[in-house]
């Protein structure tokens, strides 16, 4: 489904990370994050749903397709294009990232991905905002597949963005001597998190960075993007921070999953992009 941009007002994004869904049929927690999600859709319209991993319980779950099926089930309610990356809970059962990669079958709506590019069982892809009335492109979101675990006491509990990850993204087609407001997502966050937080400017830390030990250079390929402007993860439920560390926002989703830790009120990140500026904002869903 493309994505349009109106110049009237901003291209509207909701942010939902971490739900920690154990199988179908759902348990009283779970209930509760389908059901406020499934209000936030009747409520609130958006441009774009963007779930930025941490989506099942995988070690719990022996065979996730059905609770895959009825989850992505709730968007059918909207016309709304949606787009998924994973995170290091999502896999940690008997099944694989191309596997619950194909579940996405199930969404109605699912954005346009392009420039696709899989390396290490890891999808990476760009997803292309085009403006409604000149069929310009406006924006682009750039989407990795940050992994799971290492799996080598050298590299420490979480793997790293590899190597051709970032070769991917230096090499894109994209114009960047045109500017634009250009943002991405990830759900481990990237070292730089670390420094990020000493220029907090909105929003809470409540725990430590939860981000790789290895820096393989990320972000400084960021940097190089003058149109790159804002950085989105998710993973550290008690994190819903909204940084800028050397002209990027390094901003953390809001935890929407009841069935997990965290004292963080559950919610969603609304992010609104405008011709020229991003904005960001932690919104808790209501309490009935």
């Amino acid at each position: 489904m493309q994505l349009l941009s109106k110049k009237e007002h901003p291209f509207r994004i909701c942010q939902l990370t971490d739900l920690h869904l154990d199988p179908y049929p759902f348990s009283v927690a779970d209930q509760e994050t389908i059901s406020k999600i499934q209000r936030l859709l009747a409520s609130t319209k958006f441009d774009l749903i963007m779930i930025t991993g941490d989506l099942i319980w995988g070690k719990h779950s022996a065979d996730p397709k059905e609770t895959m099926k009825y989850f992505y089930a709730i968007f059918d309610q909207i016309n709304t294009p949606v787009a998924v990356t994973y995170g290091n809970h999502d896999t940690e059962g008997l099944f694989d990232r191309e596997t619950i990669r194909s579940y996405e079958s199930f969404i109605n709506h699912p954005a346009d991905k392009h420039q696709r590019f899989i390396v290490h069982d890891l999808e990476n892809y760009s997803l292309q905002i085009v403006d409604h009335d000149s069929g310009k492109l406006s924006h682009v979101i750039y989407v990795w597949d940050s992994g799971a675990y290492s799996n080598d006491d050298r590299f420490g509990l979480y793997e790293p963005i590899s190597r051709e990850q970032i070769n991917w993204f230096e090499k894109l087609p994209y114009d960047n001597s045109v500017p634009r407001v250009d943002l991405g997502f990830i759900h481990i966050p990237i070292p730089e998190y670390a420094e990020a937080k000493n220029f907090i400017f909105d929003g809470q830390i409540a725990e430590p960075i939860g981000s790789p030990e290895i820096n393989s250079g990320l972000f400084y390929s960021l940097l190089k993007d003058a149109n790159f402007k804002a950085i989105f993860a998710g993973h550290d439920h008690d994190n819903n921070f909204m940084a800028n560390y050397r002209g990027i926002d390094f901003v953390y989703g809001n935890a929407s999953g009841f069935n997990t830790y965290g004292k963080i009120k559950r919610g969603y990140k609304q992010i609104d992009l405008y011709e020229d500026h991003i904005t960001s904002k932690n919104i808790p869903f209501p309490d009935n």
